[in-house]
């Protein structure tokens, strides 16, 4: 890697522009604060309740039960809470304890701003009708306690004058407007004249619709940690803060509510089947002791209260495999349909089997890792197909352990109907008498444990719908925001000096690219395969003579190889890409230089459409190389001397038939090379080939092809322009020479001791 030519291109471009690009990024941040002050801002207030979401299929506790005494479980799918918090039914239930109906806000010059607490004055309002909802009302406040309606938020808008206490009365709103005179007297900034406010009364479904995903954020803490965190940002911090805790306490009320109901409507319904039974129990009491006092019926066969007491048992056991049946059958609806077992709780009393409980919850587990690797892989993944397999083999399993146990259901039902008419038959063998009593005995009994058993199960629920054993429980309410959370100053201004930055670097580089210039022979030789044959001074104060301008170039050309042609002379054609690169004034000084040293030199003004060499020894333009190319005159008759020693000089002469093709006929070439035999050297200052082609067939006949670029002149980006067309041309004997550079410092001081006499 070249280091000086990467510092050249990047680093350098960057220091030059360095105090510009610090300038904008100053002025960048200045912007962007005052810019943030017109943005709308915004606080988050954030919340966390820990939900109690307990599986409806099971008994928040067991009193009575004994044979399985199962803790209720925490359910797994508590996270469809987090959509109930997002529900528009619960926003509504917030909305309605928060005093949010009605907004006002100070209309400033840029932005518009809500105002809560500290109000300067209070509407008091009635809606007359329901087009007052959602509208706005404009304020601007004027002198004596006068407000002016206005159309818009334009001053001069006002179409109606507001006294303060007075009633008015606009498109359905009828609104007073009092005064806060300790807020305006001790903070008078707080309402001044000709300060403009809006005013709004919004809807129930305005204020609902409000809240929405861009503004309230609901998530569990983790998949297994029945805790939901909330978040709510709003441009009043206060407003963020009320509606996070509202909203927490509305779930935990509508839970508590919802609880209360639906205990409420069971207690109802087993008080009616409670006053049924009592009655059918007293009917059926009365029956019996009447049927004994009449019959003179003391005492019962002991066989008859055996049997009598085995039929209850059997009704007692075909009830309860009722109830596993029935739910047993839901849970086989359930398995069948394929659905996902996480939505289903079932009653593993119905089905007490260790191996099928342990089962199904593998199958949910499963299903749960199922849920969780499809967030990674697809669902054609080797990773799915293997939870698949084993999902499908354990729902086969419980599904014939489900469907063999409705089947062992059905086989003992039948089995128990037929013991209960084995008895019945059995006790129909009695005498008629006893066979009556027997009847009656029983249907008391029934009624006795019916109302035992409904008592029980009353008491339960009344227990239940009083105790609080698994509530819902805030465990982070709701702070008072700080710190905003939009604009976010450090980012945006962080971004803008970032964009203002790359654009700058961007511009930086696309300026230097179009603007840089050639400065060193380094920067020529990078970009060039060539090298540079010599440099050539710059002399603004004629402070140097020739040869020490073009010396180190006189250094290298002397070494140049002689011509091939024996007597013949060199011939040094000097051009450029373009005007302006100092191929003029490098061909006079090397030719004076050369002719200093005792050659015979040949300069010749080639440059017919801008010539000004004739100008250097104040010679006429005469008939020079257009009168040869024309055929007017002789090449002999156009040489001037020019008052230097050995220097001659053929001017170029005005073209008076403008047939600018003869510079590529052999009268063009021809002339010069005969000159070669006269001359030591032949010096052809030509037109810049960048621009016109004229000297180009010289160029291939020439000995030296000197090309001039120009230090600080000649971009950069030219270099491989020069490059293509030197390619394309295929000039031979190219060298390049860097014009308009400045002497060694070593130099300067050097030659102030060179006329110094000894």
């Amino acid at each position: 890697m070249n280091l000086r030519k990467e510092f050249q291109k990047i680093i350098l471009p960057l220091l030059k522009a360095a105090p510009i690009l610090i300038g904008l990024c100053v002025a960048t941040v200045f912007v962007a604060k005052r810019g943030i002050q017109y943005l709308p801002e915004e606080y988050q207030s954030k919340g966390a309740i820990k939900i109690n979401n307990l599986n409806s299929s099971q008994a928040g506790f067991d009193l009575f039960q004994q044979k399985n005494n199962n803790t209720p479980m925490q359910n797994e799918n508590f996270l469809t809470e987090v959509e109930v918090f997002k529900s528009k039914d619960l926003i509504e239930k917030a909305m309605e304890q928060l005093d949010w109906e009605l907004t006002i806000y100070r209309v400033g010059e840029m932005r518009t701003k809500e105002i809560f607490e500290n109000r300067p004055f209070q509407i008091t309002y009635e809606v007359e009708e329901e087009t007052a909802y959602d509208q706005d009302f404009f304020l601007k406040y004027g002198a004596d306690q006068t407000f002016y309606l206005l159309e818009d938020a334009e001053q001069d808008s006002s179409f109606a004058s507001v006294k303060a206490g007075k009633w008015m009365t606009q498109d359905g709103l009828k609104f007073k407007i009092n005064l806060e005179k300790d807020l305006a007297n001790n903070r008078s900034k707080s309402l001044r004249i000709n300060d403009i406010f809006k005013f709004r009364v919004n809807s129930k479904a305005a204020l609902v619709n409000g809240i929405d995903d861009k503004n309230l954020f609901v998530r569990p803490v983790e998949k297994d940690i029945s805790i939901i965190r909330i978040y709510f940002a709003h441009e009043l911090p206060s407003k963020a803060q009320n509606f996070v805790n509202t909203l927490m306490n509305a779930y935990m009320e509508e839970c508590r509510t919802y609880k209360e109901k639906m205990s409420d409507e069971t207690l109802v319904y087993l008080d009616q089947k409670l006053t049924k039974v009592e009655r059918d129990l007293k009917q059926t009491e009365s029956e019996l002791a009447y049927y004994r006092t009449k019959n003179h019926l003391v005492n019962t066969r002991q066989e008859t209260d055996a049997t009598l007491k085995e039929i209850k048992q059997l009704d007692m056991q075909s009830l309860d495999f009722d109830m596993q049946k029935v739910a047993l059958e839901k849970l086989y609806t359930h398995l069948t349909s394929g659905k996902n077992l996480n939505d289903y709780a079932p009653n593993f009393k119905a089905l007490n089997d260790k191996i099928f409980q342990e089962s199904y919850m593998k199958v949910q587990n499963l299903e749960l890792e199922k849920q969780d690797l499809l967030q990674k892989f697809v669902p054609e993944s080797t990773e799915i197909a293997l939870v698949d397999a084993k999902i499908k083999s354990l729902r086969v399993f419980v599904n014939e352990t489900v469907r063999a146990t409705l089947e062992n259901l059905t086989i003992r039902q039948k089995e128990i109907t037929h013991s209960i008419q084995e008895s019945n038959d059995k006790i129909s063998g009695y005498p008629e008498k006893e066979r009556k009593l027997a009847v009656l005995v029983r249907a008391v009994s029934l009624n006795e444990n019916m109302y035992k058993y409904l008592m029980q199960k009353r008491t339960e629920l009344a227990i239940s719908r009083s105790s609080n054993l698994y509530p819902h429980k805030v465990v982070e309410r709701a702070s008072l925001p700080k710190d905003l959370i939009s604009p976010n100053q450090p980012l945006i201004i962080g971004l803008c000096v970032f964009l203002v930055l790359s654009i700058g670097i961007v511009c930086v580089f696309i300026y230097n690219y179009f603007t840089a210039k050639i400065n060193s022979k380094a920067d020529i030789e990078d970009e060039f395969s060539k090298p540079v044959l010599g440099t050539v001074w710059k002399n603004k104060k004629n402070q140097y003579q020739s040869f020490e301008i073009v010396s180190e170039l006189m250094a290298n050309v002397s070494q140049l190889p002689p011509s091939k042609v024996e007597g013949q002379g060199q011939l040094l054609v000097v051009s450029s890409m373009k005007s302006g690169e100092g191929k003029s004034y490098t061909a006079t000084h090397l030719a004076k230089t050369l002719a200093a040293t005792g050659q015979k030199v040949l300069l010749i003004d080639m440059d017919i459409r801008r010539p000004s060499l004739h100008k250097v020894w104040d010679l006429p333009l005469g008939d020079g190389v257009s009168a040869i190319l024309e055929g007017r005159k002789h090449t002999f008759d156009t040489i001037y001397k020019t008052g230097e020693q050995h220097l001659h000089f053929i001017p170029a002469g005005n073209l008076i038939t403008g047939n600018q093709a003869l510079f590529f006929s052999k009268r063009a070439t021809g002339f010069i090379q005969d000159m070669r035999w006269y001359y030591d050297v032949v010096i052809v200052d030509s037109a810049p080939i960048g621009i016109v082609s004229d000297a180009i067939p010289l160029m291939h006949q020439s000995t030296a092809n000197l090309f001039v670029i120009r230090a600080g002149y000649t971009n950069q980006r030219y270099i491989n322009d020069i490059q293509h067309r030197f390619e394309e041309w295929q000039i031979p004997n190219l060298h390049l020479v860097l014009n308009d550079c400045a002497p060694s410092k070593g130099y300067q001081q050097y030659s102030k001791y060179r006329y110094v006499s000894v």
